[in-house]
């Protein structure tokens, strides 16, 4: 078993991981009406599957944050969220999402921030897991959004504010929009990460690593399109490929989430990605609208594709390297990588 091992997670959003039954509590609080209030009915629904059409996926999330609008809200969530993963043995986690999506109900951004802030430090003051937040912008929104978001992120570098990261709609919205937003981020010494990949082709990667500049890309599913596959491995890499490697990118991958878009977990290129020398790293992404948990995801790597616990070892280290986190924290991290397996 891998449960208690130490494990490092890069990619996990706060409102893809919410709890059913704090769904239903928070609902019955705010009046937002739910399609039922029996949690184990509550995550068959949230569970996204296979052709689900775009907008009909993002409701799941948009019936969490309408639940998501007050302090005492978002400070359980963020509370929970780590109770959670550090019952999985995570040791260290980065929690993204987009602040800016929680004002309806009158709060501030700095207020957001401040309130998820508060249960994250609650959550590792019970549990020992390291918390950090990473704020998203969204694709689909103005670029003015993003901006706002970026200087917001900046700002809140003393609230456990890591990084800057882009979600949202990847077909219809290039990173390129969002430039600016990155360069702010950038430039007030933040890590920067950006889904693509997930849905889109090499082009969005391509588009994400020459507008974004990231050290992690979430997802890159779909760099394997850019890869000349022969006799069960990677023969060549393409030019996107090359520069992943070249600039030592990370791909934050999610198995679980990925087969939910159509990628069933056994033809998942991770493997290939891992023997080519590309960085890949362990994530639960939204494990409520998922349906997954951190332990799950380590079977399927073990199961499906035949990680061993040295890989396991090495794939956790590079993610320490990897993490947006100060240095002290991450020599801390190493030790307890190395000594937990072995």
């Amino acid at each position: 078993m891998t449960v208690q091992r130490p494990k490092i997670v890069l990619h996990d959003h706060l409102d893809g991981g919410v709890r059913p039954e704090t769904v239903i509590d928070l609902a019955a609080a705010a009046k937002v009406d739910l399609p039922t209030r029996d949690s184990s009915q509550l995550a068959a629904w949230f569970t996204i599957t296979p052709g689900m059409p775009f907008e009909e996926a993002w409701q799941r999330f948009g019936v969490v944050i309408d639940v998501l609008q007050t302090a005492e809200s978002l400070r359980r969530v963020a509370r929970e969220a780590v109770e959670d993963l550090a019952a999985d043995g995570v040791v260290y986690a980065e929690l993204r999402f987009a602040p800016l999506s929680h004002l309806r109900g009158g709060l501030r951004p700095e207020q957001v921030i401040g309130a998820v802030a508060a249960g994250l430090e609650e959550g590792e003051a019970e549990t020992g897991c390291i918390a950090r937040m990473i704020v998203c912008g969204l694709r689909e929104n103005e670029p003015e959004e993003s901006l706002r978001a970026a200087h917001l992120a900046v700002a809140s570098a003393d609230s456990r504010v890591v990084g800057f990261d882009l979600a949202g709609n990847e077909f219809d919205f290039g990173a390129d929009l969002h430039a600016e937003a990155f360069a702010i981020a950038r430039q007030g010494g933040l890590g920067v990460t950006v889904h693509a990949g997930e849905m889109a082709g090499p082009e969005s990667i391509a588009s994400a690593l020459n507008s974004a500049l990231p050290r992690r890309v979430g997802h890159g599913l779909h760099l394997i399109d850019d890869c000349v596959v022969a006799n069960g491995k990677i023969a060549e890499l393409g030019p996107v490929a090359r520069e992943i490697v070249q600039r030592q990118i990370m791909l934050e991958v999610c198995l679980t989430s990925n087969s939910c878009l159509g990628t069933p977990v056994a033809s998942h290129p991770v493997r290939l990605f891992h023997d080519a020398g590309i960085a890949v790293s362990i994530n639960p992404d939204d494990r409520a609208i998922t349906t997954t948990t951190v332990a799950h995801e380590y079977s399927l790597w073990r199961n499906a594709h035949g990680f061993t616990n040295r890989d396991f070892r090495d794939i956790n280290l590079r993610a320490v390297d990897a993490a947006f986190c100060e240095p002290d924290t991450k020599a801390k991290l190493r030790d307890l990588v190395a000594a937990g397996w072995g």
